[in-house]
């Protein structure tokens, strides 16, 4: 069985070739980029411009290859849930999303900081794979599992789980 990750509209080759190490070696599964998929029109909300990330999850459910344990979308749009704002990402038993938009410094006004960038992906992935595989949000602000309610939050946690949410892997 593998994890997949699926680009959902343009997402560039480098940023999903930079996640198959950074996710085999957090859960120790096999990786493969699969096909991409265009972002679906009926989760556009054009009063909000922005993405429902449930109404992606929905269609990537429908598409989950066979030899597939989870699938990790990733996606260049900005995705929301009814109850917040905006969402980095969201997940569901098998499937998951996340967005890249909000984790370039540039959507902020920032200059450019590709390392930074990538980081933020891993960490965000792996969040969202980590609820796939049940894990709930941890309170230690260093665990990758802990909630991101901002970039600040993203930056300071690292891609690993704290010792205590390993412990329960």
């Amino acid at each position: 069985m593998f994890l997949y990750l699926r680009p959902i509209g343009h997402i560039e080759n480098t940023i999903l070739s930079e996640l198959i190490d950074p996710v085999n070696e957090a859960f120790g599964v096999l990786v493969k980029v699969d096909l991409p998929m265009d972002v679906p029109e009926n989760a556009y909300d054009p009063g909000r411009g922005q993405y429902h990330s449930s109404k992606i999850l929905e269609e990537m459910s429908e598409t989950i290859p066979e030899d597939a344990s989870h699938v990790l979308g990733i996606t260049d749009v900005d995705l929301y849930v009814p109850q917040l704002n905006f969402v980095f990402g969201e997940a569901s038993n098998k499937v998951a999303v996340i967005s890249i938009t909000r984790l370039r410094n540039e959507y902020y006004g920032l200059p450019k900081d590709y390392e930074l960038f990538k980081n933020r992906i891993i960490k965000e992935a792996i969040h969202e794979i980590g609820h796939m595989f049940g894990f709930k949000h941890c309170p230690k602000k260093e665990c990758v599992m802990h909630f991101s309610n901002s970039l600040e939050d993203t930056d300071t946690k690292s891609y690993r789980l704290c010792s205590k949410c390993q412990a329960l892997f």
